[in-house]
């Protein structure tokens, strides 16, 4: 849960920090996106280094070094300090993001088993992004933006102990690689030569990266373009995550019977279907109402998409479960990190609130279709081989 607390949590507190900081909104999106930039390239270190020395090791190293962040993060003086700390949170992060796939791999080894038993886990940690904004309403009510990572780093210390009680290792000596540079860039380079894993990354990824585009410019469109109350966005993000659930619990029953591939078809089918939604909506000002609706259709797919994907990605490569996991990890988290820092320049370039509130909705719904289409294309140029090859 703490990769989605940590950017979900802070959501309400955003055009705070703006204030507080005396800083562009634009500049505060950057705290999201060097966040991400972070997570992704935390994972190509954690990756390799998870089948190399154990889960439990590399679960406990992230563990205690997002404690740290957290707290540097609640301490910062400046934004700039602010957008230094989130970098580091980010590679703390992926620590945790790494080792759940692998380790879920580790016991699941069947395609589609892994993809249900996925779809549990993503469930349970989907409670975070539901409460979390909910949270970060009522903490920015009766203290101030800080002690949302104070409340970050606390749940870190809790999660350290879990695991230091119940967490057993997953991964036998027998089976670990030796760490080798040689080794690591050999396996990305053959994950990279393999179309269909390297083309099923790039869906998760621009599945993926419509949900951060919201994350980036959400917050603004909602509280001031159409002026929900700081501590009321929680409940309309959580509309969103209401649906992923209920897409995660229609993958667990479905998944066996149809495959990962069909449901991967289905989430992408909905998705497309909810970003001509936020077109229409946006370009005849149909109201704020159907907006919501659509953007939470499209985000409760995300976790469809992006867990069936992980599992024909995994499938291929089970051996190197971390490693594969890491680099679609990064691929994703890069092209989302990248989608956010364009938004957030984009936005900046304006010079009146009224003509930036106007565009911000106008790039978040432009980036959430661009990226579905994007994913739509990869999926019909690969789905044909795919029924052949894997």
């Amino acid at each position: 849960m703490l990769m989605p607390l940590s950017i979900d949590m802070y959501l309400p507190s955003m055009p705070t920090i703006a204030e507080k900081f005396n800083v562009a909104d634009s500049t505060v999106q950057l705290t999201i996106s060097c966040y991400l930039l972070g997570f992704s390239l935390g994972q190509l270190l954690f990756g390799p280094l998870t089948d190399s020395y154990g889960r439990r090791k590399v679960l406990t190293f992230g563990l205690i070094i997002f404690i740290i962040a957290a707290l540097c993060c609640g301490l910062a003086a400046n934004i700039n300090q602010l957008i230094t700390a989130r970098f580091f949170h980010g590679i703390a992060a992926s620590a945790t993001t790494i080792v759940i796939n692998a380790l879920m791999k580790d016991i699941y080894r069947d395609r589609d088993e892994f993809s249900k038993m996925m779809s549990f886990v993503m469930l349970i940690s989907n409670i975070a992004p539901l409460l979390a904004p909910i949270i970060g309403g009522f903490i920015l009510f009766w203290f101030d933006w800080q002690a949302n990572f104070y409340v970050l780093s606390l749940m870190a210390i809790i999660c350290l102990g879990l695991v230091t009680i119940n967490i057993p290792e997953t991964l036998a000596k027998s089976k670990r690689d030796k760490f080798s540079i040689i080794r690591i860039l050999s396996n990305f380079i053959a994950l990279f030569r393999h179309r269909q894993v390297f083309t099923y990354m790039m869906i998760g990824a621009f599945s993926g990266a419509g949900l951060f585009s919201f994350l980036s410019l959400g917050p603004f469109v909602y509280i001031n373009l159409h002026g929900v109350a700081s501590i009321n966005f929680g409940y309309y993000f959580a509309i969103n995550i209401l649906v992923m659930i209920f897409m995660n619990t229609l993958n667990s029953r479905l998944v066996r019977r149809v495959g990962s591939i069909k449901m991967i078809q289905l989430g992408l089918l909905i998705q497309f279907v909810m970003t001509i939604g936020m077109a229409i909506t946006s370009i005849f000002y149909l109201g704020f109402f159907f907006l919501v609706i659509f953007i939470a259709g499209y985000i409760g797919c995300i976790s469809t998409i992006g867990g069936n994907c992980m599992a024909v990605i995994l499938d291929c490569y089970s051996h190197i479960a971390g490693t594969a996991s890491s680099l679609a990890g990064t691929i994703r988290f890069a092209v989302a990190g990248a989608i956010g820092v364009l938004l957030s320049t984009l936005v900046s370039t304006q010079t009146t609130t009224s003509v930036t509130n106007n565009l911000t909705e106008w790039l978040m719904v432009g980036s959430m279709v661009i990226c579905n289409f994007l994913a739509v294309g990869l999926f019909l140029s690969v789905r044909n081989i795919t029924r052949k090859k894997i």
